[in-house]
This record gives structure tokens, C-alpha cells and sequence, in this order.
């Protein structure tokens, strides 16, 4: 291209700058032989799931890792993008992407140990899924136990990466390992107000619940569901956490 732009670097540039649909044209104007088309077909993923477009997403990320097989990055969206399917579909649809997406994960953490979301979400699916669909307590605690540290230092490095306070927080909530750091860690989050990027404050209401209910403090416990219900009436983790602890 003239000036040495390549259509991939001008895609990114629109994408960063928000102007999906021009980013879209420089990207799908790549053509399948470039040594870009991987990456082009990554971005275009993310601008799919960026829609919520969870189906196409998923086809560019595969199209990706096939590409290159070796980006952790490009497993890790890959898995987003399978969880994301399952979010909106029926329970046998969200048996078979569900494997799928903690594969995805799992790769990307094999591939790339410091891509902490892959790690977080691996955690979430491990306590999710039962054993024989690769999931189980026993694993969310390894994978949690070599997560920890990891959110710890990016929390040192950047004490205002209010992301990650939140998934220490999460991480802490589905386990029970380290929950007096994550109830601190979550107490901080809710001063903050969240942007459209990040966990809601009722999300961060409803995972001090489970903090709470593993300790043992129902009160606490019940509290905490109260107010995640009242800012979001649909979460379905702080309705069920609100039934086992008013029993």
C-alpha cells in the first residue's frame, strides 16, 4: 500500500479508533494467501464479539488458531467467544460449546501462562463442570493457586487496574482460598465506579455474598445478594446464593 501501510496495520488503527466498520473493510479486504490473514480474521473476531455476534466470532477465531497456533491471545478470545455462545443458548448448546471454550482457555494458558483472563475463566469453568466434562473443585484450586500470585503482581504494578481487584475477588469467592485479601480487594472495587468494560458493582455485591456464605456469616451473606438483586434483579448467582442462605 502507498506510504507502507499495510491494510492490516490501517485495520487496527480503525479498530483502536472505534470505526468497526471501516476497520472491517480493511481486514476482510486481506487476502487468504497474506502472511496478515491470521491476524486479520483475530481482529475480525473481535469486532464480532465486540457486537455480540458470538457465532461469527467464534469462526474467526478458529480460522486464527489455525493460522497461528501458537498465540495464546488467539485461544483465549476463542474461548470467550465459545463462553459467550453458551451465555445465550439453551442448556444442550451450552453442553457442547462449554468444552470447547475451557479448551481454548486451557491452551492459551499452556501457551502463554501471564494471559490471566484465560486463567480466570479457567477457574469459572473448573467449578462449573463436572468432572468428567473436565471440570472439578480440585482443579479450580491448582489453576486458582497459580492465578493468585500472578493477580497479586499486576495489582502491585498497578494499583488502579480495578479489573483485576475484581477477578482476585471472583477467584477468591469461587474457591475459599485467600477470602479475607479478596473481601478487601472487592471493598475497594465497589468505591470505584465501573466502566462499561468492567464487572458491575452487582456483580462484586454478589461475589462478597459467596465470601461471606463460605465464611459462614449468613447475615453477611444475605446482605450482600440483597443489594447485587436490587442493582441487578437477573443475577442468577446472588438469587440462588439468596435462597441457600434464607433457608
Amino acid at each position: 500500500m502507498a506510504h507502507g501501510q499495510s491494510n492490516l496495520q490501517k485495520g487496527i488503527t480503525l479498530y483502536q479508533s472505534k470505526k468497526l466498520e471501516e476497520a472491517t473493510k480493511s481486514f476482510k479486504g486481506i487476502e487468504k494467501t497474506s502472511a496478515d490473514y491470521g491476524a486479520a480474521q483475530y481482529y475480525l473476531g473481535r469486532i464480532a464479539y465486540d457486537k455480540k455476534e458470538y457465532d461469527d466470532a467464534v469462526d474467526y477465531f478458529k480460522i486464527a488458531t489455525e493460522k497461528n497456533s501458537t498465540n495464546g491471545e488467539y485461544f483465549n478470545w476463542l474461548g470467550d467467544a465459545y463462553s459467550g455462545v453458551g451465555s445465550e443458548s439453551n442448556v444442550f448448546t451450552q453442553m457442547s460449546v462449554g468444552p470447547k471454550a475451557l479448551r481454548a482457555w486451557e491452551k492459551a494458558a499452556q501457551l502463554n501462562p501471564k494471559i490471566i483472563n484465560a486463567r480466570v475463566s479457567l477457574v469459572d469453568a473448573y467449578i462449573m463442570a463436572p468432572e468428567f466434562m473436565g471440570g472439578g473443585e480440585d482443579k479450580a484450586k491448582a489453576m486458582a493457586k497459580e492465578t493468585l500470585p500472578l493477580l497479586e503482581e499486576s495489582i502491585k504494578s498497578n494499583p488502579e487496574n480495578f479489573l483485576q481487584q475484581y477477578r482476585y475477588g471472583k477467584i477468591t469467592a469461587l474457591t475459599g482460598m485467600n477470602m479475607e485479601r479478596g473481601e478487601e480487594l472487592l471493598l475497594k472495587y465497589l468505591k470505584h465506579t465501573p466502566t462499561k468494560e468492567e464487572p458491575s458493582q452487582a456483580g462484586a455485591n454478589m461475589r462478597l455474598g459467596q465470601i461471606k456464605e463460605k465464611q459462614g456469616n449468613k447475615a453477611e451473606a444475605k446482605r450482600y445478594y440483597e443489594t447485587a438483586l436490587k442493582l441487578d434483579s437477573k443475577l442468577e448467582g446472588a438469587k440462588k446464593g439468596l435462597e441457600r442462605v434464607s433457608k
